[in-house]
Protein backbone atom coordinates (compact mmCIF):
# COMPACT_ATOMS: atom_id res chain seq x y z
CA UNK A 1 0.00 0.00 0.00
CA UNK A 2 3.07 1.94 -0.02
CA UNK A 3 2.07 4.73 2.77
CA UNK A 4 -1.05 5.93 1.48
CA UNK A 5 -3.94 6.12 2.92
CA UNK A 6 -6.63 3.44 1.98
CA UNK A 7 -9.89 4.00 1.52
CA UNK A 8 -12.27 2.20 3.38
CA UNK A 9 -14.09 0.53 0.56
CA UNK A 10 -10.82 -0.85 -1.25
CA UNK A 11 -10.57 -4.05 -2.08
CA UNK A 12 -7.89 -4.67 0.49
CA UNK A 13 -10.42 -3.79 3.47
CA UNK A 14 -13.21 -6.03 1.29
CA UNK A 15 -13.84 -10.08 2.50
CA UNK A 16 -12.58 -12.90 0.04
CA UNK A 17 -15.92 -14.15 -0.48
CA UNK A 18 -17.05 -11.14 -2.19
CA UNK A 19 -19.17 -9.06 0.29
CA UNK A 20 -17.90 -5.86 2.09
CA UNK A 21 -16.90 -5.63 5.47
CA UNK A 22 -20.18 -4.27 7.48
CA UNK A 23 -19.30 -5.31 11.18
CA UNK A 24 -19.30 -1.49 11.77
CA UNK A 25 -23.68 -1.89 12.89
CA UNK A 26 -23.46 -5.73 14.85
CA UNK A 27 -26.95 -6.12 14.09
CA UNK A 28 -26.69 -5.92 10.49
CA UNK A 29 -23.49 -7.70 10.18
CA UNK A 30 -24.03 -11.34 8.80
CA UNK A 31 -19.91 -11.72 10.14
CA UNK A 32 -19.27 -14.33 12.44
CA UNK A 33 -16.68 -14.67 15.11
CA UNK A 34 -14.07 -16.75 12.77
CA UNK A 35 -14.32 -14.30 10.39
CA UNK A 36 -10.84 -13.07 11.08
CA UNK A 37 -9.03 -10.52 8.20
CA UNK A 38 -5.23 -10.23 8.30
CA UNK A 39 -4.82 -7.02 5.68
CA UNK A 40 -1.16 -5.86 4.90
CA UNK A 41 0.78 -3.81 7.25
CA UNK A 42 0.46 -0.50 6.67
CA UNK A 43 3.35 2.17 8.21
CA UNK A 44 2.87 2.83 11.94
CA UNK A 45 3.14 6.03 13.79
CA UNK A 46 4.66 3.80 16.79
CA UNK A 47 7.71 2.58 14.70
CA UNK A 48 8.89 5.31 12.51
CA UNK A 49 9.90 8.69 13.16
CA UNK A 50 8.25 9.81 9.63
CA UNK A 51 5.05 10.13 10.82
CA UNK A 52 3.40 12.47 13.61
CA UNK A 53 -0.32 13.70 14.28
CA UNK A 54 -0.33 17.21 15.39
CA UNK A 55 -3.91 18.36 16.62
CA UNK A 56 -5.94 15.66 14.99
CA UNK A 57 -4.69 16.52 11.96
CA UNK A 58 -2.45 14.12 9.60
CA UNK A 59 1.39 15.38 8.41
CA UNK A 60 3.31 13.13 6.97
CA UNK A 61 7.32 14.68 8.26
CA UNK A 62 10.28 13.37 6.44
CA UNK A 63 12.62 10.91 8.19
CA UNK A 64 15.19 11.96 10.32
CA UNK A 65 18.95 10.31 9.93
CA UNK A 66 19.79 7.76 7.15
CA UNK A 67 18.22 4.37 6.47
CA UNK A 68 20.69 2.60 9.14
CA UNK A 69 19.88 5.08 11.93
CA UNK A 70 15.99 4.56 11.13
CA UNK A 71 16.53 0.80 10.85
CA UNK A 72 18.03 0.52 14.68
CA UNK A 73 15.30 2.49 16.10
CA UNK A 74 12.53 -0.35 14.86
CA UNK A 75 11.61 -2.21 18.10
CA UNK A 76 12.54 -6.26 17.90
CA UNK A 77 10.55 -8.33 16.63
CA UNK A 78 11.15 -10.84 19.19
CA UNK A 79 12.18 -8.88 22.77
CA UNK A 80 11.03 -5.59 22.25
CA UNK A 81 7.38 -5.14 24.84
CA UNK A 82 4.13 -4.19 23.57
CA UNK A 83 1.82 -1.59 24.45
CA UNK A 84 -1.78 -2.36 24.01
CA UNK A 85 -4.04 0.44 23.43
CA UNK A 86 -7.66 0.32 23.94
CA UNK A 87 -10.12 2.58 22.42
CA UNK A 88 -13.73 3.27 22.55
CA UNK A 89 -16.54 4.55 24.16
CA UNK A 90 -17.72 3.38 27.34
CA UNK A 91 -19.86 0.02 28.32
CA UNK A 92 -18.32 -1.44 25.00
CA UNK A 93 -16.67 -4.50 26.56
CA UNK A 94 -13.22 -3.21 26.74
CA UNK A 95 -12.44 -3.98 30.43
CA UNK A 96 -13.65 -7.12 30.33
CA UNK A 97 -11.81 -8.26 26.62
CA UNK A 98 -9.00 -6.84 28.50
CA UNK A 99 -8.42 -8.87 31.38
CA UNK A 100 -9.81 -11.55 29.24
CA UNK A 101 -6.66 -11.28 27.59
CA UNK A 102 -4.21 -10.55 30.26
CA UNK A 103 -5.14 -13.56 31.87
CA UNK A 104 -4.60 -15.93 28.74
CA UNK A 105 -1.01 -14.27 27.64
CA UNK A 106 0.07 -14.72 31.56
CA UNK A 107 -1.90 -18.23 31.82
CA UNK A 108 0.47 -18.66 27.94
CA UNK A 109 3.96 -17.87 29.96
CA UNK A 110 3.77 -14.10 29.21
CA UNK A 111 4.15 -11.13 31.48
CA UNK A 112 0.89 -9.10 30.79
CA UNK A 113 -0.50 -6.55 32.84
CA UNK A 114 -3.81 -4.15 32.89
CA UNK A 115 -3.28 -0.58 33.58
CA UNK A 116 -6.97 0.94 34.34
CA UNK A 117 -7.11 4.81 33.19
CA UNK A 118 -9.67 6.70 33.90
CA UNK A 119 -9.96 8.07 29.75
CA UNK A 120 -6.61 8.55 28.79
CA UNK A 121 -3.17 7.39 29.18
CA UNK A 122 -0.90 10.00 31.26
CA UNK A 123 2.42 10.71 31.66
CA UNK A 124 2.36 8.74 35.09
CA UNK A 125 0.87 5.32 33.64
CA UNK A 126 3.47 6.04 30.45
CA UNK A 127 6.45 5.83 33.40
CA UNK A 128 4.75 2.95 35.23
CA UNK A 129 4.60 1.26 32.19
CA UNK A 130 8.24 1.92 31.46
CA UNK A 131 9.35 0.28 34.82
CA UNK A 132 7.12 -2.34 34.26
CA UNK A 133 9.28 -3.55 31.54
CA UNK A 134 12.53 -2.64 32.97
CA UNK A 135 11.40 -5.34 35.75
CA UNK A 136 11.50 -7.56 32.84
CA UNK A 137 7.47 -7.80 31.80
CA UNK A 138 6.53 -7.52 28.01
CA UNK A 139 3.14 -6.54 27.79
CA UNK A 140 1.32 -3.50 28.77
CA UNK A 141 -2.79 -2.92 28.23
CA UNK A 142 -3.85 0.48 28.52
CA UNK A 143 -7.47 0.04 29.13
CA UNK A 144 -9.16 3.31 28.79
CA UNK A 145 -11.20 5.07 25.75
CA UNK A 146 -8.45 7.13 24.02
CA UNK A 147 -11.23 8.45 22.06
CA UNK A 148 -8.83 11.57 20.00
CA UNK A 149 -6.30 11.30 17.71
CA UNK A 150 -4.26 13.53 20.29
CA UNK A 151 -4.76 10.91 22.99
CA UNK A 152 -3.72 7.91 20.91
CA UNK A 153 -0.78 10.02 19.83
CA UNK A 154 0.64 10.27 22.86
CA UNK A 155 1.27 6.73 23.47
CA UNK A 156 2.77 6.31 20.04
CA UNK A 157 5.09 8.77 21.32
CA UNK A 158 6.05 6.67 23.81
CA UNK A 159 6.30 3.94 22.08
CA UNK A 160 8.66 5.40 19.23
CA UNK A 161 10.76 6.85 21.23
CA UNK A 162 11.45 3.76 23.50
CA UNK A 163 11.61 1.60 21.02
CA UNK A 164 8.30 -0.86 21.80
CA UNK A 165 5.93 -2.27 19.85
CA UNK A 166 2.38 -0.87 19.76
CA UNK A 167 -1.24 -2.34 19.01
CA UNK A 168 -4.30 -0.58 19.10
CA UNK A 169 -7.84 -2.45 19.59
CA UNK A 170 -11.01 -0.27 18.87
CA UNK A 171 -14.44 -1.51 20.56
CA UNK A 172 -17.54 -0.94 18.76
CA UNK A 173 -21.18 -2.83 19.69
CA UNK A 174 -24.83 -2.68 18.16
CA UNK A 175 -27.13 -1.26 20.55
CA UNK A 176 -28.60 -4.68 21.81
CA UNK A 177 -25.39 -5.46 23.02
CA UNK A 178 -24.68 -1.96 24.43
CA UNK A 179 -27.78 -2.09 26.40
CA UNK A 180 -26.99 -5.31 28.00
CA UNK A 181 -23.71 -4.17 28.39
CA UNK A 182 -25.09 -1.03 30.27
CA UNK A 183 -27.33 -3.26 32.19
CA UNK A 184 -24.85 -5.51 33.63
CA UNK A 185 -22.04 -3.03 34.52
CA UNK A 186 -25.30 -1.20 36.31
CA UNK A 187 -25.60 -4.09 38.48
CA UNK A 188 -22.64 -4.96 38.96
CA UNK A 189 -21.45 -1.48 40.37
CA UNK A 190 -24.74 -1.14 42.41
CA UNK A 191 -23.09 -4.42 44.32
CA UNK A 192 -20.30 -1.56 45.64
CA UNK A 193 -22.47 1.20 46.14
CA UNK A 194 -26.07 1.35 45.53
CA UNK A 195 -27.06 5.17 46.48
CA UNK A 196 -25.06 6.34 42.86
CA UNK A 197 -27.91 6.18 39.55
CA UNK A 198 -25.48 3.93 37.76
CA UNK A 199 -27.72 4.04 35.03
CA UNK A 200 -28.24 7.53 34.39
CA UNK A 201 -24.15 8.14 34.52
CA UNK A 202 -23.27 5.65 32.48
CA UNK A 203 -26.16 7.05 29.80
CA UNK A 204 -24.40 10.81 30.25
CA UNK A 205 -20.62 9.45 29.89
CA UNK A 206 -22.14 7.73 26.66
CA UNK A 207 -23.92 10.89 25.13
CA UNK A 208 -21.28 13.24 26.18
CA UNK A 209 -18.21 11.07 24.57
CA UNK A 210 -19.93 9.97 21.68
CA UNK A 211 -19.28 13.43 20.21
CA UNK A 212 -15.48 13.39 21.25
CA UNK A 213 -15.14 9.80 19.30
CA UNK A 214 -12.68 10.03 16.32
CA UNK A 215 -12.42 6.41 15.14
CA UNK A 216 -9.06 5.23 14.38
CA UNK A 217 -7.43 5.52 11.25
CA UNK A 218 -5.58 3.12 9.11
CA UNK A 219 -2.58 5.37 9.78
CA UNK A 220 -1.91 5.17 13.65
CA UNK A 221 -0.50 1.84 13.29
CA UNK A 222 -1.68 -1.71 13.77
CA UNK A 223 -4.77 -1.96 14.52
CA UNK A 224 -7.40 -4.57 15.56
CA UNK A 225 -11.01 -3.84 15.59
CA UNK A 226 -13.90 -5.63 17.62
CA UNK A 227 -16.94 -5.41 16.99
CA UNK A 228 -18.25 -7.01 20.69
CA UNK A 229 -21.63 -9.02 20.62
CA UNK A 230 -22.00 -12.38 22.78
CA UNK A 231 -24.12 -14.17 19.68
CA UNK A 232 -21.11 -15.31 17.82
CA UNK A 233 -23.36 -14.75 14.44
CA UNK A 234 -22.68 -10.89 15.01
CA UNK A 235 -19.40 -10.81 16.72
CA UNK A 236 -16.77 -9.66 14.37
CA UNK A 237 -13.28 -8.90 14.58
CA UNK A 238 -10.61 -7.47 11.62
CA UNK A 239 -7.72 -6.32 11.68
CA UNK A 240 -4.72 -4.71 9.60
CA UNK A 241 -0.71 -4.56 10.33
CA UNK A 242 -0.72 -7.18 12.99
CA UNK A 243 2.47 -9.14 13.39
CA UNK A 244 4.26 -11.59 15.63
CA UNK A 245 3.77 -14.47 17.80
CA UNK A 246 2.12 -11.96 20.36
CA UNK A 247 -0.34 -9.69 18.65
CA UNK A 248 -1.43 -12.76 16.75
CA UNK A 249 -2.21 -14.80 19.81
CA UNK A 250 -4.50 -11.52 20.89
CA UNK A 251 -6.05 -11.44 17.55
CA UNK A 252 -7.01 -14.64 18.27
CA UNK A 253 -8.44 -14.67 21.66
CA UNK A 254 -10.47 -11.81 20.61
CA UNK A 255 -11.91 -13.39 17.45
CA UNK A 256 -14.13 -15.13 20.06
CA UNK A 257 -17.46 -13.47 21.83
CA UNK A 258 -16.49 -12.68 25.83
CA UNK A 259 -19.66 -14.04 27.85
CA UNK A 260 -20.65 -11.82 31.00
CA UNK A 261 -22.40 -14.61 32.87
CA UNK A 262 -20.14 -18.10 33.17
CA UNK A 263 -20.22 -21.17 34.94
CA UNK A 264 -18.26 -24.22 34.67
CA UNK A 265 -17.83 -27.60 36.97
CA UNK A 266 -14.94 -28.97 37.13
CA UNK A 267 -14.08 -32.54 38.43
CA UNK A 268 -11.58 -35.36 38.31
CA UNK A 269 -12.81 -38.65 37.55
CA UNK A 270 -13.77 -41.09 40.88
CA UNK A 271 -11.51 -42.95 42.59
CA UNK A 272 -9.96 -45.74 40.13
CA UNK A 273 -8.68 -48.72 40.44
CA UNK A 274 -4.77 -47.43 39.98
CA UNK A 275 -5.36 -44.52 42.23
CA UNK A 276 -5.98 -47.40 45.10
CA UNK A 277 -2.84 -49.18 44.14
CA UNK A 278 -0.76 -45.58 43.43
CA UNK A 279 -0.12 -46.02 40.13
CA UNK A 280 0.07 -43.39 37.41
CA UNK A 281 -1.90 -43.09 33.83
CA UNK A 282 -3.34 -46.10 32.31
CA UNK A 283 -6.81 -46.64 31.38
CA UNK A 284 -7.87 -48.40 34.55
CA UNK A 285 -12.08 -48.33 35.74
CA UNK A 286 -13.34 -46.87 38.60
CA UNK A 287 -13.03 -48.62 41.73
CA UNK A 288 -16.51 -49.45 44.10
CA UNK A 289 -15.86 -45.73 45.99
CA UNK A 290 -15.43 -44.05 42.84
CA UNK A 291 -18.78 -45.55 41.53
CA UNK A 292 -20.15 -44.35 44.55
CA UNK A 293 -18.69 -40.51 43.77
CA UNK A 294 -19.88 -41.00 40.30
CA UNK A 295 -23.46 -41.48 41.68
CA UNK A 296 -23.17 -38.93 44.22
CA UNK A 297 -22.15 -36.00 41.32
CA UNK A 298 -24.86 -37.16 39.44
CA UNK A 299 -27.20 -36.23 42.30
CA UNK A 300 -25.42 -33.06 42.49
CA UNK A 301 -25.86 -32.52 38.80
CA UNK A 302 -29.52 -32.94 37.38
CA UNK A 303 -29.04 -37.18 37.47
CA UNK A 304 -31.01 -39.46 39.78
CA UNK A 305 -32.24 -38.26 42.64
CA UNK A 306 -31.22 -35.01 42.33
CA UNK A 307 -33.14 -32.18 43.34
CA UNK A 308 -36.15 -29.91 40.91
CA UNK A 309 -33.48 -26.64 41.68
CA UNK A 310 -29.75 -28.27 41.20
CA UNK A 311 -27.63 -26.86 38.47
CA UNK A 312 -28.50 -29.10 35.19
CA UNK A 313 -24.59 -28.83 32.95
CA UNK A 314 -25.30 -27.74 29.28
CA UNK A 315 -22.85 -29.87 27.52
CA UNK A 316 -20.74 -32.93 29.45
CA UNK A 317 -17.17 -33.12 28.42
CA UNK A 318 -15.08 -36.11 29.25
CA UNK A 319 -11.29 -37.48 27.99
CA UNK A 320 -11.09 -40.64 26.10
CA UNK A 321 -10.32 -43.06 29.12
CA UNK A 322 -12.73 -45.25 30.70
CA UNK A 323 -12.92 -43.78 34.74
CA UNK A 324 -13.89 -40.36 33.27
CA UNK A 325 -16.44 -41.65 30.80
CA UNK A 326 -18.19 -43.70 33.77
CA UNK A 327 -18.25 -40.89 36.39
CA UNK A 328 -20.76 -39.14 34.27
CA UNK A 329 -22.24 -42.27 33.35
CA UNK A 330 -25.34 -41.26 35.07
CA UNK A 331 -25.81 -37.39 34.36
CA UNK A 332 -28.17 -36.22 31.62
CA UNK A 333 -26.99 -33.95 28.75
CA UNK A 334 -25.18 -33.75 25.43
CA UNK A 335 -21.43 -35.09 25.78
CA UNK A 336 -18.12 -35.44 24.02
CA UNK A 337 -15.17 -37.68 24.44
CA UNK A 338 -12.47 -35.18 24.07
CA UNK A 339 -8.52 -36.40 23.21
CA UNK A 340 -7.44 -33.28 24.64
CA UNK A 341 -8.38 -33.62 27.78
CA UNK A 342 -6.62 -37.32 28.52
CA UNK A 343 -4.56 -37.58 31.34
CA UNK A 344 -0.37 -36.66 30.89
CA UNK A 345 1.69 -39.30 28.96
CA UNK A 346 4.16 -40.89 31.26
CA UNK A 347 5.74 -42.66 28.52
CA UNK A 348 8.17 -45.31 30.25
CA UNK A 349 6.58 -45.12 33.19
CA UNK A 350 2.70 -45.57 32.06
CA UNK A 351 1.47 -47.89 34.77
CA UNK A 352 4.42 -47.48 37.40
CA UNK A 353 4.00 -46.61 41.08
CA UNK A 354 5.98 -44.12 42.12
CA UNK A 355 8.31 -46.56 43.63
CA UNK A 356 8.80 -48.54 41.00
CA UNK A 357 9.69 -45.46 38.67
CA UNK A 358 12.12 -44.56 41.71
CA UNK A 359 13.94 -48.22 41.60
CA UNK A 360 14.08 -48.46 37.82
CA UNK A 361 14.58 -44.79 37.02
CA UNK A 362 15.92 -43.04 39.88
CA UNK A 363 17.31 -40.29 37.73
CA UNK A 364 14.06 -39.15 35.84
CA UNK A 365 12.17 -39.26 39.00
CA UNK A 366 15.15 -36.71 40.24
CA UNK A 367 15.02 -34.74 37.65
CA UNK A 368 11.11 -34.83 37.52
CA UNK A 369 11.21 -33.03 41.05
CA UNK A 370 13.76 -30.37 40.44
CA UNK A 371 11.59 -29.09 37.37
CA UNK A 372 8.29 -30.98 37.08
CA UNK A 373 6.71 -28.10 35.24
CA UNK A 374 8.94 -28.61 32.54
CA UNK A 375 10.04 -32.09 32.36
CA UNK A 376 8.85 -34.35 30.26
CA UNK A 377 8.58 -37.98 30.65
CA UNK A 378 10.26 -40.37 28.27
CA UNK A 379 8.39 -40.95 25.32
CA UNK A 380 5.72 -38.80 26.98
CA UNK A 381 4.92 -35.27 27.38
CA UNK A 382 5.61 -32.40 30.43
CA UNK A 383 3.36 -30.07 31.82
CA UNK A 384 4.46 -27.30 29.25
CA UNK A 385 3.33 -29.43 26.34
CA UNK A 386 -0.16 -30.53 28.75
CA UNK A 387 -0.69 -26.78 28.81
CA UNK A 388 -0.08 -26.22 25.34
CA UNK A 389 -2.57 -28.88 24.46
CA UNK A 390 -5.76 -27.83 26.52
CA UNK A 391 -5.19 -24.03 25.71
CA UNK A 392 -8.12 -25.40 22.44
CA UNK A 393 -10.22 -26.52 25.86
CA UNK A 394 -10.03 -23.26 27.15
CA UNK A 395 -10.94 -21.44 24.68
CA UNK A 396 -13.93 -23.59 23.93
CA UNK A 397 -15.02 -22.93 27.22
CA UNK A 398 -14.87 -19.68 27.03
CA UNK A 399 -17.59 -19.41 24.50
CA UNK A 400 -19.92 -21.49 26.56
CA UNK A 401 -21.29 -21.65 30.01
CA UNK A 402 -22.65 -24.31 32.19
CA UNK A 403 -19.92 -27.17 31.30
CA UNK A 404 -19.37 -29.98 33.07
CA UNK A 405 -15.55 -31.06 32.42
CA UNK A 406 -14.26 -34.48 34.04
CA UNK A 407 -11.04 -35.02 33.68
CA UNK A 408 -7.48 -35.98 35.43
CA UNK A 409 -5.42 -34.21 37.85
CA UNK A 410 -2.59 -33.07 35.37
CA UNK A 411 -4.98 -31.91 32.73
CA UNK A 412 -7.22 -29.94 35.09
CA UNK A 413 -4.21 -28.46 37.11
CA UNK A 414 -3.28 -26.89 33.68
CA UNK A 415 -7.17 -25.60 33.10
CA UNK A 416 -7.87 -24.59 36.59
CA UNK A 417 -4.08 -22.26 36.36
CA UNK A 418 -6.19 -20.43 34.07
CA UNK A 419 -9.21 -19.65 36.20
CA UNK A 420 -7.06 -19.29 39.59
CA UNK A 421 -4.24 -16.57 37.54
CA UNK A 422 -1.50 -19.01 37.95
CA UNK A 423 1.31 -18.23 35.91
CA UNK A 424 3.73 -20.73 34.83
CA UNK A 425 7.10 -20.60 36.43
CA UNK A 426 6.33 -18.33 39.12
CA UNK A 427 7.12 -21.42 41.86
CA UNK A 428 8.16 -20.55 45.33
CA UNK A 429 9.47 -23.86 46.71
CA UNK A 430 8.57 -22.57 50.34
CA UNK A 431 5.07 -22.67 50.10
CA UNK A 432 5.05 -26.24 49.11
CA UNK A 433 4.65 -26.87 52.89
CA UNK A 434 1.26 -25.29 53.44
CA UNK A 435 -1.95 -26.59 53.91
CA UNK A 436 -3.85 -27.77 50.56
CA UNK A 437 -6.41 -24.74 51.29
CA UNK A 438 -3.52 -22.27 50.96
CA UNK A 439 -2.48 -23.44 48.07
CA UNK A 440 -5.58 -23.46 46.20
CA UNK A 441 -7.29 -19.78 46.84
CA UNK A 442 -11.01 -19.33 46.78
CA UNK A 443 -10.04 -16.08 45.43
CA UNK A 444 -7.64 -14.77 42.13
CA UNK A 445 -5.14 -12.54 43.73
CA UNK A 446 -1.39 -11.73 43.38
CA UNK A 447 -0.30 -14.27 45.95
CA UNK A 448 -1.80 -16.98 43.70
CA UNK A 449 1.30 -16.64 40.93
CA UNK A 450 3.72 -18.19 43.55
CA UNK A 451 2.10 -21.29 43.14
CA UNK A 452 3.72 -23.28 39.89
CA UNK A 453 1.09 -24.88 38.18
CA UNK A 454 1.87 -28.72 38.45
CA UNK A 455 1.11 -28.29 42.33
CA UNK A 456 -2.20 -26.85 42.54
CA UNK A 457 -4.13 -29.22 44.45
CA UNK A 458 -7.25 -30.95 42.51
CA UNK A 459 -8.11 -33.34 44.92
CA UNK A 460 -10.38 -36.84 43.97
CA UNK A 461 -14.20 -36.57 45.04
CA UNK A 462 -14.55 -32.93 44.88
CA UNK A 463 -16.24 -30.57 42.16
CA UNK A 464 -14.89 -27.30 41.56
CA UNK A 465 -17.90 -24.69 40.31
CA UNK A 466 -15.84 -21.37 38.72
CA UNK A 467 -18.15 -18.61 38.17
CA UNK A 468 -17.20 -15.16 36.48
CA UNK A 469 -16.96 -12.37 38.46
CA UNK A 470 -16.72 -9.18 37.06
CA UNK A 471 -12.87 -9.67 35.41
CA UNK A 472 -12.06 -12.61 37.33
CA UNK A 473 -13.36 -16.19 38.81
CA UNK A 474 -14.34 -17.24 41.41
CA UNK A 475 -13.89 -21.20 42.42
CA UNK A 476 -15.76 -22.94 45.25
CA UNK A 477 -14.57 -25.94 46.39
CA UNK A 478 -17.87 -28.54 47.00
CA UNK A 479 -16.08 -32.05 47.96
CA UNK A 480 -18.80 -34.92 48.35
CA UNK A 481 -17.84 -36.27 51.18
CA UNK A 482 -17.00 -40.22 49.68
CA UNK A 483 -13.84 -41.61 51.23
CA UNK A 484 -10.87 -41.83 48.30
CA UNK A 485 -7.00 -41.87 48.16
CA UNK A 486 -5.12 -38.80 48.59
CA UNK A 487 -2.93 -38.11 45.13
CA UNK A 488 -1.23 -35.18 45.70
CA UNK A 489 2.19 -35.11 46.38
CA UNK A 490 4.34 -31.62 47.13
CA UNK A 491 7.94 -31.39 46.10
CA UNK A 492 10.54 -33.24 48.12
CA UNK A 493 13.19 -31.02 49.99
CA UNK A 494 15.56 -33.22 48.47
CA UNK A 495 16.10 -32.74 44.17
CA UNK A 496 19.29 -33.91 43.81
CA UNK A 497 19.67 -37.13 41.73
CA UNK A 498 22.42 -38.94 44.04
CA UNK A 499 19.60 -38.46 46.96
CA UNK A 500 18.46 -41.52 48.73
CA UNK A 501 15.54 -43.85 47.85
CA UNK A 502 14.00 -42.60 51.56
CA UNK A 503 14.04 -38.60 50.62
CA UNK A 504 12.61 -39.72 47.28
CA UNK A 505 9.77 -41.53 48.03
CA UNK A 506 9.20 -39.12 51.31
CA UNK A 507 6.13 -36.87 49.87
CA UNK A 508 4.72 -39.91 48.34
CA UNK A 509 0.85 -40.49 49.35
CA UNK A 510 -0.05 -43.94 51.00
CA UNK A 511 -1.53 -46.05 48.42
CA UNK A 512 -2.63 -49.83 48.83
CA UNK A 513 -0.62 -52.80 47.81
CA UNK A 514 -4.16 -54.90 46.77
CA UNK A 515 -7.10 -53.59 44.59
CA UNK A 516 -9.58 -52.23 46.81
CA UNK A 517 -12.36 -55.05 45.31
CA UNK A 518 -9.70 -57.42 46.90
CA UNK A 519 -9.43 -56.07 50.18
CA UNK A 520 -13.15 -55.44 50.97
CA UNK A 521 -13.29 -59.22 50.16
CA UNK A 522 -10.92 -60.26 52.55
CA UNK A 523 -12.62 -58.25 55.04
CA UNK A 524 -15.66 -59.22 54.73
Amino acid sequence: MNGAPVDPTSPELQRTDGHNDDSGHGGSSSISSSSVFVVSPEPSFASSGAARLRDGTTSIMAGIGNASEEASRQPCQLRAPLVVTIVGLPCRGKSLASHKVARHLSWRGESAKVFTVDKNATAETLRDISLFFKEGNNIAIIDGMHLTRATRQAVATFCCDSVYHQLLIEFTCNEKCLEENIEDTVQFYRQHDPNIDWERRFREQNTEHTAQFEPCSALEGPLITVNNSEDPMYHSVTARGVRGAIQTAILGVLASPVIRQQTFYFSRHGESEYNVLGRIGGDADLSPRGMKYADRLARQLGGPGSAPDCPRPKLIWTSELRRTIHTVQSIPGPRAAIKDLNEINAGICEGLTYEEIQERFPQEFAWRDQDKFKYRYPHGESYLDLLQRVDSVVQALLTNTDVLVVSHQAVLRCIMAYFKGVKPGKFCACCMHQPSWLLFPDRFDNVSVFYDVPYINVPLHTLLVVRSYGYDFVVETVPLKVECVDTYRIQPKNCSTSRTAADALTTVPAHFDAPLTQQMSTIS
